[in-house]
């Protein structure tokens, strides 16, 4: 026997529509299905994303303790505007902070995710290395810019100078931090800085986020994207070299500055199998750090063994410093994500 099969003609319906093939000139249109948003998994059911002010009782320091509903989480100290946490989705630590950090101004906190702000220039300037702003309290801002992510986890936090530093670098300026978590538990750094100066000076300055990775072991990690790049050797006097491997590799000590680097870098820890990478907007270096066992013993804040179980990658704008007239404006943003 012949079986016949009759489907009813299907209306639209509110999650269809149409398109109009060859420029709509009497093609046949092709029915589109949009697919409804995926449901959040039940073990998500009443849970959201929160921001709390905690303070710190073993350093008295204030934080912010970001917490994303699928289970990523961020903490942000008011110090420095630092990220000294970041947590995946699934509660693993991806940053490393020494176990010898110390909380105590004016020393920098060794780990996590340092703004390097106004950085060194060189013999232009007399500001400290890596800049003031990572050893400044910060604020938090009040009145903050639209912000670039749709998150509905993040703090916004803003630094102005202050008279210690108009004595080192005599600037009126703005920068604003925003630290946020997507919901696939990426963190997102931006960054804006604005020049206040009344007396209408332009200023110049170069700018970092100092990255902090925690890896299983630095002889098993690799940064890929950095290939056949110039780059700034700090262990030879900034002399410029050109990397010739497919990937770095880490058997020494390396203090680097890559130049004009892809928008994207990839750092693989083989042993976690885990994955950083690493987006980057208006920030066209990359900063790439292991001090390795001799010069870890020397460092206070720094366990003589820690050198393994860290690797600094992160983007900059270093070899071609940034001006700014008064009331302009510049945005850097780094975002992570963990694979």
């Amino acid at each position: 026997p012949q079986c016949s099969l009759h489907f009813p003609p299907r209306s639209p319906g509110p999650n269809r529509h149409f398109l109009l093939g060859d420029h709509g000139r009497g093609v046949r249109r092709r029915a589109i299905q949009r697919l409804p948003p995926r449901a959040d998994p039940p073990w998500m059911a009443g849970r959201a994303s929160s921001v709390e002010r905690v303070k710190e009782r073993a350093t008295g320091l204030d934080k912010f303790v970001l917490r994303e509903a699928r289970g990523s989480s961020a903490e942000v100290y008011l110090y420095g505007g630092q990220v000294t946490s970041w947590k995946n989705n699934s509660g693993e630590q991806q940053l490393f902070l020494s176990k010898k950090a110390s909380f105590k101004p004016p020393k920098a906190i060794r780990g996590g995710i340092q703004i390097c702000f106004p950085q060194q220039l060189g013999n232009h300037g007399v500001v400290e290395q890596h800049g003031f702003a990572r050893n400044r309290l910060w604020s938090v801002d009040e009145s903050p810019p639209l912000p670039d992510t749709t998150s509905d986890c993040h703090i916004d936090l803003i630094l102005k100078q202050s008279e210690e530093d108009m004595k080192t670098w005599p600037h009126s300026y703005e920068l604003r931090l925003q630290v946020a978590l997507s919901p696939r538990g990426d963190l997102i750094l931006t960054s804006r800085i604005k020049n206040k100066n009344a007396d209408g000076k332009p200023f110049q300055f170069t700018f970092a986020y100092h990255t902090y990775f925690s890896v299983s072991d630095i002889s098993e990690v690799r940064v890929e994207g950095l290939d056949t790049l110039d780059y700034h050797d700090n262990l030879q006097s900034k002399i410029r070299c050109t990397e010739q491997g497919d990937a770095v590799v880490f058997e020494s000590e390396v203090d680097r500055i890559y130049l004009s680097a892809p928008p994207k870098i990839v750092t693989i820890d083989h042993e976690k199998k885990r994955t950083f990478v690493l987006r980057k907007k208006e920030l066209p270096d990359v900063v790439v750090w292991n001090p390795w066992d001799r010069k870890a013993k020397a460092m206070p804040d720094f366990g003589a063994e820690e050198y393994k179980c860290m690797l600094c990658v992160g983007a900059a704008r270093i070899e071609k410093p940034i001006t700014l007239r008064p009331g302009e404006e510049w945005q850097g943003r780094q975002e992570i994500s963990p694979v």
